[in-house]
This record gives structure tokens, sequence and C-alpha cells, in this order.
């Protein structure tokens, strides 16, 4: 199909609110798009930046080379001393401009022969193509037709605009748009002034319109009968749907299924990591604890064999701790030799190791005694 009109990366924002982000649309020939989103989520800010009434921040609108659009409103406010059928019968002044010239060439093809009525009948028929084309030989059969289908009565069609309601006056402005006969059509909320019996008659007349039309409406039912894609506005972004509102309505469910479950899953995954985690804190904090207050306790095959933060704890010279039967550390056989040893090289440290994990010791005090303090640093792995 082809594209009556094509949006690239709109953008439009007001202050911290960003109406339009980034949106590009392709809006097709013999589609009819519902156009949907909540309140304030920026519909009509995007159909004036189609139709040029309001400039982009970024991005750009192109109308494909020699299409019509027409842009009805929520709220129209057209004046004029006119009567209701004669507004609508001037959309139509270069069709009733032909008729003249046609009625006057009739009236002197009957006095010509020859050439001349030749020539003067081949551009009446020139005329007359076009005249049959823009449908002038139906139109006030037309414009009755639409008067009537967007309920007006007979005894209305005199009346002044000036006396009109709003309402009323969006009725006119609505049907002086389908008189026209653009090739794109958006339309903004256009079933809020019309009764059931207008709003059956306009689904009928758009669902035979030959052009494009694009419409901003919040009843399902009129949508539902209506559309053939829907266009949906949301936190500045689109998403376009194939179908109708049900087709819509049933996919938005599965994606919302689809979000809460993989919402869901992520939570749990949140949870068993967080588990871990603190699983692993805690570990952590049980040596490292150990190492700011207290001893690890080492038993003769090297394993840590519980650690004490609450008291400190005297080695003996040979490394085992006072009062225990420990292995000696870092299997030096003589203790105070080691430290003795380590001092002179500016350290006061040695290494024991459990299960692959080293253990470094501070031995930074000697005791009168020749016992030694011990005191957990840090764990390596």
């Amino acid at each position: 199909m082809n594209n009556m009109i094509t949006t690239c990366h709109l953008t439009k924002k007001y202050k911290s609110f960003t109406a339009v982000n980034d949106v590009s649309l392709h809006i097709q020939k013999g589609r009819i798009y519902g156009f949907l989103g909540p309140n304030g989520a920026g519909k009509t800010t995007l159909l004036r930046m189609i139709v040029g009434e309001l400039e982009p921040d970024s991005g750009v609108v192109a109308l494909a080379k020699g299409k019509t659009f027409g842009y009805l409103e929520q709220h129209q406010d057209i004046h004029g001393d006119q009567t209701i059928y004669e507004e609508l019968l001037s959309v139509k002044e270069d069709v009733l401009r032909m008729e003249q010239p046609m009625r006057e060439m009739e009236h002197e093809m009957k006095h010509l022969s020859g050439d001349a009525l030749q020539n003067l009948m081949e551009q009446y028929n020139r005329i007359s193509t076009e005249f049959e084309h823009q449908n002038g030989y139906a139109l006030q059969s037309e414009l009755v037709g639409v008067l009537k289908g967007l309920g007006f009565t007979e005894d209305e069609f005199q009346k002044k605009i000036a006396t009109l309601s709003g309402g009323q006056k969006t009725r006119v402005a609505l049907g002086r748009l389908l008189l026209s006969s653009p090739d794109l059509l958006l339309l903004d909320e256009p079933i809020n002034h019309l009764d059931l019996n207008s709003i059956a008659w306009l689904e009928n007349y758009l669902i035979n319109y030959k052009g494009a039309v694009l419409i901003v409406a919040h009843d399902r039912y009129f949508l539902n009968r209506v559309v053939t894609k829907i266009i949906e506005l949301d936190n500045g972004r689109v998403m376009t749907f194939s179908g109708n509102y049900s087709a819509y309505a049933e996919k938005k469910a599965q994606l919302r299924e689809a979000a809460w479950r993989a919402y869901v899953n992520q939570q749990q995954e949140i949870r068993h990591r967080t588990r871990d985690l603190r699983q692993r804190q805690d570990e952590f904090e049980q040596i490292t604890g150990s190492m700011r207050e207290g001893l690890v306790l080492l038993d003769h095959s090297g394993r840590i064999l519980s650690i004490n933060p609450a008291a400190q704890a005297l080695f003996h010279a040979d490394g085992t701790c006072v009062g225990q039967d420990f292995l000696t550390v870092d299997r030096h056989p003589d203790l105070t030799a080691a430290i003795h040893d380590a001092a002179e090289t500016g350290h006061s440290q040695l290494r024991a190791e459990r299960r692959g994990r080293e253990y470094q010791l501070d031995f930074s005090r000697i005791e009168s005694n020749g016992k030694v303090l011990g005191t957990v640093l840090l764990a390596f792995d």
C-alpha cells in the first residue's frame, strides 16, 4: 500500500514532560487507524505536528506528493452569516463554478454547426467529464445525505452558523471535511456530538472511504467496527497493532501477561541472588569478624577448629595455642624465633592454611614468659 504520510523520529517536549518521543509512523492508503492512549498522553500534540499546526523539536513529517489531508479538531469555532446548507455547499465551490459554463455551452451549441460546433463540443466534454469526476451531478443529493447522516433535519438546513451550539458546529465542521474528500482524514473524537443513528451512518461512511483515516476515539465499539489497525501512544512512544480493537485488546493482554511473568521471574531471581549473597556475606563476616576481634584456631591437619572473637589467645613458642593442642603455625618449630626473624625484615605476620585458603596472622607481641599473642588479620582465596 502507498504511504500517505510518514513521520520520522518526531519528538516534542514541554519542560520536563516529553509528549512525543522519537515517533516514526507510516499512514497508508485504504487503512483506517484507531489512535489510542491515556488522556494527556500526547495524541492531539502528535496530530497537530502531522498537520503542521505545531513544530516538532526534532524529526520530520512527509506528506506524499499531490496528496491532501483534512483535520477535525475536538472543538470547532466556525463563524459567519451563512446557513448550515450554504456552509457545506461552499466546500464544492470549484465544482459549482463548472456548472454555469456548461449550461451556457449547452445553450450555445443549439445555434452552431460544423467546426465551431465540434470545437465547442470537445471543450464541453472535457469540462463535463471533470464535473462528473467531482460528483457534480450528484452534488445536491450528496450534501443532503451528509447533513441528514450527521443528524440535521431539513428544517435545520437554513439555520445560521452563528446560532449553533458547540456540538452543532463540530458536526458542521465534520460534514465540511467529509464533503471535501481529502486523501487523509484525521479525526479527533468525531463521535462526541453524534447520536446512535449518526454514529452508525459515520461508521458506514468511513468503512467505504477510499483514502486513509486516522481516528482518535474512546468508544471501543465504534473502533471495533471501523478500524483495521491500532496505533497506541503511551509515555511518548508508539506501538502499532494489526486488526480492530478486540484484536488489539487481546494482544495487549498477552503482552501484559508476558511482562508480568518476566517481572515475577526477575523478582525470584533477585531473591535467590540476594539470599546467596547474604549467605556469602554471613560466611565472610564470620571470618572477617574473627579477624578483627579474635583468633582462628587450627587443628593438627591445618583446618579451622574454632573461632573465638570474644577473647585473645596466646601461643606457645612452638606455635601451639595455650591450653589447646594445635599444629605449629606456618610450620615454624620455634614461633618466637619466627617472630623475631619477621621483625628484622619489617614484618610481624605469618600465614596458616585451611583447605587452600590462607589466613594472615599477626603475632605482634611476645610475652615475657615466651608466649606470643596472635590475631588473624586477613583471609585469602
